[in-house]
């Protein structure tokens, strides 16, 4: 989903991720967030994701100060989520959601 988001925002953001439009069960799954600058550099975003609802597959970013730059937008994001048994998917699935970053 696109999304638009002000440089320097370090406020939660919450997001459900989905499959089929029903709410994917993150119980026993750990969740990463792919993060991509419009140059395909990699945005560390390590220790800023986390599960907040297992069975509503609610996660957070908490993004740091310095991950989201206008200057290097737009973004590429999807999460990561790789189930107790070691499979992973990807939400979404298909093309990555597209960050926009605007100047404070």
């Amino acid at each position: 989903m696109p999304l638009i988001i002000t440089e320097g925002t370090t406020a939660n953001m919450d997001f459900v991720l989905t499959a089929d439009g029903v709410a994917v069960n993150l119980t026993g799954a750990t969740v990463t967030l792919v993060l991509t600058d419009k140059d395909g550099t990699a945005v560390t975003t390590t220790g800023d994701v986390s599960i907040v609802t297992a069975a509503d597959g609610k996660v957070r970013y908490a993004p740091d100060a310095a991950d989201l730059v206008a200057s290097t937008s737009p973004y590429r994001a999807r999460f990561k989520v790789t189930d107790s048994g070691g499979q992973i998917a990807y939400y979404p699935s298909g093309l990555a959601d597209i960050w926009t970053i605007t100047a404070e």
